[in-house]
């Protein structure tokens, strides 16, 4: 079933469960509908997760997909590349386990965050391993160019990038490098799958005036202001100007 505003009721749903997973998790400045900085782009949701008393702080976004046609671009080769691609995924994974014990220096998450434990090793010469990720990426471009996907990761949006879907709607293989894996499970909250990486550089200050926006313009929808007054005008061209 759809709503008046196009969205459908299990889209919905996920945001919700998103929200409520990441404000969970500490990110205690969340809101749905969030447009990124600089950008055009609407993401689902984001929360900001902040530690005042080490400096550290962190952006997760969420993208919420509920089939997979709303996952993959058209591609009439998509069958022969999605086979490719977990072959090397495949492959990543057992190269990164080897190479995990040898590299420790190479954790990308610290004290503070240590659930989101990656490691990077692109930093690293390692000739079979870089060729690999180049493969796989090359390969996600083709699946995945032009989409949602493709441009957040091309601009470099959100610490923290998490793909939410319906139970067992993709592999974890196919998710694009870096970004984690939200399944909703047999109890109707949300699984982490797939840990995301933990990319760095990302301004808070802007994520944070989004989200208070976005939280805004939804507590103004369900007191029932409507769209055309005053006060939701005011919100709007203020949204724009930023």
């Amino acid at each position: 079933m759809r709503q008046g505003n196009g969205e459908s009721e299990t889209h919905r749903r996920l945001k919700e469960q998103a929200f409520l997973w990441a404000y969970g998790r500490g990110f205690r400045c969340c809101a749905m509908e969030v447009r990124a900085p600089r950008s055009s782009y609407r993401i689902d949701v984001a929360g900001v997760r902040v530690d005042r008393t080490q400096g550290e702080s962190m952006v997760a976004i969420f993208e919420c997909k509920q089939s997979r046609t709303d996952l993959f671009r058209d591609n009439r080769r998509q069958h022969e590349l999605k086979t490719n691609l977990v072959a090397l995924q495949n492959r990543r994974e057992q190269l990164e386990r080897l190479l995990a014990p040898h590299y420790p220096s190479l954790r990308t998450s610290d004290s503070l965050f240590p659930e989101w434990a990656t490691f990077d090793f692109t930093k690293i010469d390692h000739r079979t391993y870089n060729q690999t990720i180049q493969k796989i990426v090359r390969i996600q471009r083709q699946l995945f160019e032009n989409t949602k996907f493709d441009l957040i990761t091309r601009y470099g949006i959100g610490n923290l990038r998490y793909l939410v879907t319906t139970p067992e709607l993709v592999d974890r293989r196919e998710v694009p490098l870096g970004w984690g894996l939200l399944e909703v499970d047999a109890n109707g909250g949300l699984f982490e799958k797939l840990v995301p990486t933990r990319f760095a550089g990302i301004e808070t200050r802007q994520w944070l005036e989004r989200i208070a926006k976005a939280a805004t313009s939804r507590l103004l929808a369900l007191e029932g202001y409507a769209p055309d007054s005053a006060l939701s005008r005011a919100i709007r061209r203020s949204s724009q100007e930023t």
